[in-house]
C-alpha cells in the first residue's frame, strides 16, 4: 500500500516537473512556496524513509534455497596433478614384488636398464648381464641383488629395517639397484 502511494506521488511529482520544465509561466499559477529547497529536502526525506522501510521488511534468501540451487549446478572437476598415475602406480605395488601390471613394467625396465649398464660398463654380453642378475652376482650390495634374484636373501639388517621403516621393501630395494648402476657407471645421483 505503501509502495502504491509512494509510487503515484512519484509520478505525479514527475509529471509536475515535467511541465513546468517545458512551460516556466506555470511554476506562477501553481504558486510554489518561496524556499523551495526546503521542499525537495522534505521529499528527499520522504522517500529514504519510505525506502529503509522497505528493506527492513525484506525477506531474504533462506539458506536452504541456496543449497537446494547448488544442487542442480554441475560438480567442479579438479584437474589431475602431473605424475599422479606414476604415484599411484608406486603406492599400488608398493611392499609386494611383481604385483600388478605397473611394478612388473617398472621391474622390466630396471632390468633392462641393468643389463645394458653392466653390459656398457664392464663390457659383458646381454646374456651374462642376464645371467649374473639372476644369479645375484651382478653387486656385492645383497639387497640390490634380491631385487631381480629370487635366491637372493636380503640382509638381515633389511629385513629389521621393513619391520621399522615405512618404506616398503620393493621401493628400497630399488633404491639400492638405482645406487648401485649409479656405482658402476661412475653417474652422480641427485637428491635423495
Amino acid at each position: 500500500m505503501l509502495r502504491r502511494f509512494l509510487l503515484l506521488f512519484g509520478l505525479l511529482f514527475a509529471a509536475v516537473g515535467f511541465a513546468i520544465a517545458a512551460e516556466p509561466g506555470l511554476a506562477a499559477v501553481i504558486g510554489f512556496p518561496p524556499l523551495p529547497t526546503i521542499i525537495v529536502a522534505g521529499l528527499a526525506a520522504a522517500f529514504a524513509l519510505a525506502e529503509g522501510t522497505a528493506r527492513r521488511h525484506t525477506d531474504f534468501r533462506d539458506e536452504t534455497d541456496d543449497e537446494d540451487r547448488n544442487e542442480t549446478l554441475e560438480p567442479r572437476v579438479e584437474a589431475p596433478r602431473p605424475g599422479e598415475d606414476i604415484d599411484a602406480r608406486l603406492r599400488e605395488g608398493a611392499g609386494i614384488r611383481n604385483a600388478g601390471a605397473g611394478s612388473a613394467q617398472f621391474s622390466d625396465r630396471l632390468r633392462a636398464v641393468t643389463v645394458r649398464a653392466l653390459a656398457d660398463a664392464r663390457g659383458l654380453a646381454p646374456e651374462e648381464a642376464e645371467r649374473q642378475l639372476d644369479e645375484g652376482t651382478w653387486t656385492d650390495d645383497t639387497t640390490a641383488a634380491a631385487f631381480f634374484a629370487e635366491d637372493v636373501d636380503s640382509p638381515a639388517t633389511d629385513v629389521v629395517t621393513s619391520i621399522v621403516s615405512a618404506d616398503p621393501v620393493y621401493e628400497r630395494q630399488a633404491q639400492h639397484v638405482v645406487r648401485e648402476l649409479q656405482r658402476i657407471t661412475g653417474i652422480e645421483g641427485g637428491e635423495q
